[in-house]
């Protein structure tokens, strides 16, 4: 997909930017950063610090930065736990991400202050949720499908899960697996799978746990 503002991309560039920087800057060991490194963005490589030893450290930055967003995240899925993180807008903004959310934010008359961003993940599925402070949920997704709609190579469609109504992004190239896409009041949950597509029974359960 070549759409930076989707939600899929910008899901992609987020978790590929925390896990990168929580693993020092190298390539992630979870399977949600080994997806999200097909994203272009480049990771954070924090600054290095040195030690009394006199070799150096790295120092990162809190990535508990909404703890009640990671609050949304279900705790495990398919009997394995969800590795759960968050950032600020301003962490976020200033790791170095899509430089085109900026559109998105001013679209909403928000800035990176106002962005929340949650991460979750386990070796089956990776599920990002964003809150940006006063905007519906509604209004978040229009921005981004609006910021990203000249270029968006893939296909929307309505779908129920576990009863509740999503969006389905279908990539129209086929080696890419499809997300979806939940508005919960005014949180925007980015889900899809860690290592392939979610099956219809993962789907289940992954939205039964969804708020």
């Amino acid at each position: 997909m070549t759409a930076r503002t989707s939600i899929r991309a910008f899901a992609l560039i987020a978790t590929s930017l925390a896990f990168s920087a929580c693993s020092g800057g190298g390539a992630a060991t979870t399977a949600p950063a080994t997806q999200a490194a097909q994203a272009t963005a480049a990771p954070v490589t924090p600054a290095p610090v040195a030690t009394d030893a006199g070799e150096p450290s790295f120092a990162l930055p809190s990535f508990h930065g909404n703890v009640d967003l990671e609050k949304l995240i279900p705790t495990s899925i398919g009997g394995e736990p969800i590795t759960t993180l968050s950032m600020t807008g301003d962490q976020f903004v200033g790791s170095g991400a899509d430089a085109q959310l900026g559109a998105v934010l001013t679209a909403l008359n928000k800035q990176p202050s106002d962005l929340s961003v949650a991460f979750g993940g386990n070796s089956t599925v990776t599920i990002i949720a964003f809150e940006v402070n006063g905007v519906s949920g509604s209004q978040i997704l229009d921005a981004f499908y609006n910021a990203s709609k000249a270029t968006l190579n893939a296909t929307i469609t309505d779908v129920t899960i576990a009863g509740k109504a999503a969006k389905k992004e279908t990539p129209t190239d086929t080696t890419e697996d499809p997300s979806y896409i939940y508005v919960k009041g005014d949180v925007v949950f980015s889900i899809a799978g860690a290592s392939g597509p979610l099956t219809d029974a993962q789907l289940t359960e992954i939205f039964q746990k969804l708020p």
